[in-house]
C-alpha cells in the first residue's frame, strides 16, 4: 500500500533550518529526497510501510525525527564552538608571541649591546648563506630549465592541523579496560593492533596491559624491544616494521607504545611510515617520556652519526599519562626525567614550576609532587607546541640546553666509555653550558650559572662534562647535530631565569665555536671526578662494573679515549 505523501509532508514539517539550496531544481530534488527518506524511516519504524493509523504513525515519526534533529543541532553547535575557538586562537597568536619576546626598553645596557651584537651576527650569517645559495642557484640556473621538454603544472595542498589529546589518568596502565574514556577509536574495533614495550616494562605491566584490551574485545599483538637507546636503530626499525606487516595490519590499525622515550620514538616512527601513516597512541612510563619524549609529534631513530637524525613529524591520536607507574621506576630514572623538568623551569616558568621545585623539601619519589610537576610540564610543552609546532620561534624553549647535550650524550656512548650519560643527565650539563654561553655573550647576569647548577644538583643531576671526554670530540659531534649549519651553530640563550633571550622575535641565535668551546672547557670536570652515568648502553646499567670499579678507574683515564682492555686501563670487572 503506497504511503500518502500528505501525511509524510505533515510529519516532516518545515525543512531543516541548516540546509540551504541554491535554486528551484535543488529544492525539488531535496523535497523528493525528504519524502523518500520519510517513507523509508516510517516504514522501518512500523514494519510494513503505511499499515498503521495516521495518528500513531505521526507520533512515532515525530519523536524519531525530532531526536535526529536534536542530534544534528548538537553537532552543529559543537562545530560552531570549534570554529570560535580556532578564531580566538588565531586572534591571540600575536599576543602569545609578544608575551615571549622582551622589548629593548626592558633590557639593561649590557643586554641591549648583546642583542645588537647578535643582530649583526645574524645579518652576517644571513648574508653569507644568501651569497652561498645565490652562487649555487646561479650555477644551476645556467644549466637547468634550458631543455626542450615542456610541462603542464597542476597543484594540490595538504597538511590540515591535527589535534592530539594528552590525558592524565592514574591507574590506567594497570587496568586499561576500566577507562571512563575511549582509548582506541571505535572505528578501529575490527582491526589488528600492536603494543610496543621494552623488556623492563613488559615484566612489570606487559601481560596485564594487553589482557585489558583483550577484555574490551580488541585483537592486540605484543612486541618486546631492547631497553633504552639500543631499540632506536635503523636495523631494529626495519626488523619490526617487517614483523608488523607480516602479521598484518590495515589503515585503521593502531600502534601503542608502552614504555620510555626510546619505545615511543621507535613505535612512533614505525606508525608514521607503515601504510604512509596509521594510528599511534603513547602510554609513557618513565618521567622523561611523560614530560618530554612522548609529548611530541616528533618521531625518530638514531643513526650512526648521532641521535634522532632519521625521523618524521607525525601526531599521535592520544598520549595517556599514568603518574602511578612512576612508583615502579628504578632510582636513576627519576633524576633523568628531572633534566627536562628543570629545563622548562629555567627558561619558561618561574611562577609555578620553578617555585614548586624550589620549595619541595621531601623525596623526589613523592607521588603528589611528581604528579604536580608532571602536569605543569605537560601544560608548558603543549602551550608552545600549539603556537609553534616546528620549533622555529617560541618552541625553541624545548631545545634549550640540548645543543651541546646531544653532542655530549653521543660522545659518552662511544665504546669504552664508563660514564655513559642518560638523556636527562646530558640535558642538565647542556643547560649549564648554555647558561655560560648566555653570560659570555652578555645576554644574562652571571648569577644564572650558579642558579642553574644549584637546581640541577638538588635533583641529583650532573653539572660537569665527564673528564674522559675531549673538547675536540664534543665539537666534532656538535657539527653533526641539527643546530649546526654551514654558517655555524645556533643556541637558545637565557635573558633571565624563566625567559629566553630574543633578537627581533628570533630565539635560535648564532654562537661562534670559540664561545662554545670556552663554555664547555669551563664545564669540564677535573681529572679523577666520578660521574655515575646511567645511559642505557653504559657499563653501569649493564651491570658490567660496579660503582667501586668506576671510582677505581677514575684516576686512570685518557681524555676522549675511554677505557679499553687493550690499553690495560679498564676496571678489572670488565
Amino acid at each position: 500500500m503506497p504511503m500518502k505523501k500528505s501525511a509524510s509532508r505533515e510529519t516532516l514539517g518545515a525543512p531543516l533550518p541548516f540546509i540551504r539550496v541554491a535554486d528551484e531544481e535543488e529544492a525539488g530534488a531535496l523535497e523528493a529526497f525528504r519524502m523518500n527518506y520519510a517513507s523509508y524511516r516510517l516504514g522501518a519504524i512500523h514494519g510494513a510501510k503505511g499499515e498503521v493509523t495516521e495518528l500513531n504513525m505521526r507520533k512515532d515519526a515525530e519523536a524519531f525525527l525530532y531526536g535526529e534533529l536534536a542530534e544534528a543541532n548538537k553537532a552543529l553547535a559543537e562545530a560552531k564552538q570549534k570554529v570560535r575557538e580556532l578564531l580566538n586562537t588565531t586572534r591571540d597568536l600575536e599576543a602569545i608571541r609578544a608575551a615571549f619576546a622582551t622589548s629593548d626598553d626592558l633590557l639593561n645596557e649590557v643586554q641591549r649591546t648583546a642583542r645588537q651584537s647578535l643582530r649583526v651576527e645574524i645579518e652576517s650569517r644571513l648574508a653569507a648563506r644568501t651569497a652561498r645559495v645565490e652562487a649555487a642557484v646561479k650555477d644551476v640556473l645556467g644549466k637547468a630549465g634550458k631543455g626542450h621538454v615542456s610541462a603542464t603544472t597542476y597543484q594540490f595542498t595538504t597538511g590540515a592541523p591535527v589535534r592530539t589529546d594528552v590525558l592524565v589518568a592514574r591507574g590506567i596502565v594497570a587496568q586499561p579496560e576500566q577507562a571512563a574514556f575511549e582509548i582506541i577509536p571505535s572505528m578501529s574495533a575490527s582491526s589488528t593492533h600492536f603494543v610496543f614495550t621494552d623488556e623492563t616494562v613488559d615484566a612489570l605491566y606487559g601481560e596485564r596491559f594487553v589482557e585489558g584490551f583483550a577484555k574490551l574485545g580488541y585483537r592486540v599483538h605484543k612486541i618486546v624491544v631492547p631497553d633504552g637507546e639500543d631499540a632506536k636503530t635503523l636495523e631494529v626499525f626495519s626488523q619490526l616494521a617487517d614483523k608488523v606487516l607480516a602479521i598484518g595490519i590495515d589503515k585503521y590499525s593502531i600502534l601503542v607504545s608502552l614504555g620510555g622515550g626510546a619505545v615511543a620514538n621507535l613505535c612512533g616512527f614505525i606508525a608514521s611510515t607503515l601504510h604512509r601513516g596509521i594510528g599511534l597512541i603513547h602510554f609513557p612510563t618513565t618521567l622523561l617520556a611523560q614530560v618530554d619524549a612522548a609529548i611530541s609529534h616528533k618521531q625518530a631513530v638514531n643513526a650512526p652519526h648521532g641521535k634522532n637524525l632519521v625521523g618524521s613529524y607525525y601526531a599521535p591520536l592520544k598520549i595517556i599519562v599514568d603518574p602511578d607507574v612512576l612508583q615502579t621506576l628504578e632510582d636513576w630514572l627519576l633524576p633523568d626525567g628531572f633534566g627536562e623538568i628543570v629545563k622548562h623551569a629555567l627558561c619558561q616558568d618561574t611562577e609555578v614550576l620553578l617555585k614548586t621545585l624550589d620549595e619541595h623539601e621531601g623525596p623526589i619519589t613523592d607521588p603528589d609532587f611528581l604528579e604536580k610537576v608532571t602536569r605543569r610540564t605537560i601544560e608548558l610543552k603543549c602551550e608552545v607546541i600549539d603556537v609553534d609546532p616546528k620549533e622555529k620561534r617560541e618552541a625553541v624553549v624545548l631545545i634549550y640546553g640540548h645543543e651541546l647535550a646531544h653532542a655530549i650524550e653521543t660522545v659518552s656512548h662511544r665504546p669504552g666509555s664508563l660514564c655513559c650519560l642518560s638523556h636527562g643527565q646530558a640535558v642538565a650539563i647542556g643547560c649549564v653550558v648554555s647558561a655560560r654561553v648566555s653570560v659570555a655573550l652578555g645576554c644574562c647576569d652571571p648569577s644564572v650559572i650558579d642558579r642553574t647548577i644549584a637546581l640541577c644538583r638538588k635533583y641529583h643531576l650532573p653539572t660537569e662534562v665527564p673528564p674522559d671526554q675531549s673538547i675536540d670530540a664534543i665539537m666534532k659531534a656538535l657539527r653533526k647535530t641539527k643546530v649546526y649549519t654551514a654558517e655555524g651553530c645556533q643556541f637558545a640563550l637565557l635573558e633571565q631565569i624563566g625567559r629566553l633571550f630574543n633578537v627581533d622575535a628570533q630565539y635560535h641565535l648564532p654562537v661562534s665555536d670559540d664561545v662554545i668551546r670556552a663554555a664547555t672547557e669551563a664545564t669540564m670536570a677535573p681529572p679523577g671526578t666520578v660521574i655515575l652515568g646511567v645511559g642505557s648502553s653504559g657499563f653501569l646499567r649493564r651491570k658490567k662494573v660496579s660503582k667501586n670499579d668506576l671510582i677505581e678507574a677514575a684516576d686512570n683515564y685518557e681524555p676522549g679515549a675511554g677505557w679499553t682492555l687493550e690499553a690495560g686501563n679498564a676496571p678489572h670487572a670488565c
